[in-house]
């Protein structure tokens, strides 16, 4: 059994991440912790309620965390995904999120549970995380695994051409998380881009008698015209099943200067996998099996209620 965390941002792609992790009988879904990222915190966490309860989640608990980057006194959001972040789905009033600081409760959990024993994935802005590990030095190198969606490494950026959004939103914290020395296996957008949903993709899980899917298929339609690729669940999907991915290991930098390539995700390094020595050891995922990964995520979403 896998014990999870899930930092967030939803967002459209990340309800479908949440979705896809609920289904997994194998994860135990510790806690929630949401960021501004797609949309403002107060949002993005009464969305991840909202999700979690439609996906038979409803002990799972919510926190809400960072609301502005950790320098600057603007959040960066989106509208990619609707003034709401679900695309205008209504998915009916959320119950109340936790009391207490996101940011808090992930030093606390990663502090409580043995060394080793917890995985975080990390599909938005990563300011929660760079923030607990300012506030406990260390604690990022605690977690079994900290399986990151964010940068471009070979590839245009989607926010701007250097950069990609989750790294652009605060990239002083990407540094502070990428250098932090923690089990990291990143998904850039080199990857994600592989993972492209189709109409007929989206209809099949439309017409699934769940309402999880149903949920899924409207949000998708206002979602895919304008992205329709599976950012956020490739770090989930990996959990799941790591047969799905190809990973290279390799060190990352992050540029953090104002100017065209603030944002931009470097990779400086790249080793083979079974070399020891490789330092710093980041895992880049940089190919998908797309079409099993999209047959999984079917599946999954069909077990759903």
């Amino acid at each position: 059994m896998t014990q999870l965390i899930i930092d967030c941002d939803p967002g459209i792609d990340d309800a479908l991440a949440l979705m896809l992790a609920a289904s997994s009988p194998d994860v135990d879904i510790v806690a929630v912790t949401t960021v501004t990222g797609n949309r403002p915190v107060e949002i993005a966490a009464g969305n991840a309620r909202r999700i979690l309860d439609l996906s038979g989640m409803a002990g799972v608990p919510v926190y809400a965390g960072a609301a502005l980057p950790i320098d600057r006194d603007q959040a960066r959001c989106n509208l990619v995904h609707g003034e709401d972040g679900l695309g205008g789905v209504d998915l009916g009033p959320a119950m109340a999120i936790e009391p207490g600081s996101a940011v808090l409760r992930i030093v606390e959990l990663l502090t409580r549970h043995p060394e080793h024993s917890l995985t975080l994935a990390a599909i938005g802005p990563l300011t929660n995380l760079a923030l607990a590990e300012r506030t406990s030095p260390g604690v990022l190198r605690r977690l079994k695994q900290l399986l990151i969606m964010g940068g471009a490494l070979h590839r245009r950026g989607n926010i701007t051409p250097a950069a990609e959004f989750n790294v652009y939103a605060d990239p002083t914290a990407a540094k502070i998380v990428l250098e932090a020395g923690a089990r990291i296996v990143l998904f850039p957008l080199d990857v994600t881009e592989q993972a492209v949903m189709s109409a007929e993709w989206i209809g099949a899980l439309s017409n699934l008698d769940t309402a999880c899917g149903r949920a899924a298929g409207l949000m998708l339609q206002a979602y895919a015209a304008r992205d329709p690729l599976l950012h956020d669940v490739c770090p989930i999907a990996y959990l799941l099943d790591r047969s799905l991915f190809q990973v290279q290991r390799c060190g990352i930098t992050v540029e953090c200067g104002p100017g065209a390539m603030e944002g931009k995700t470097i990779a400086t390094f790249i080793g083979p996998l079974d070399d020891a020595d490789a330092q710093p050891s980041i895992l880049a995922a940089m190919s998908v099996r797309a079409t099993a990964l999209l047959d999984a995520v079917h599946a999954a979403f069909a077990r759903l209620p």
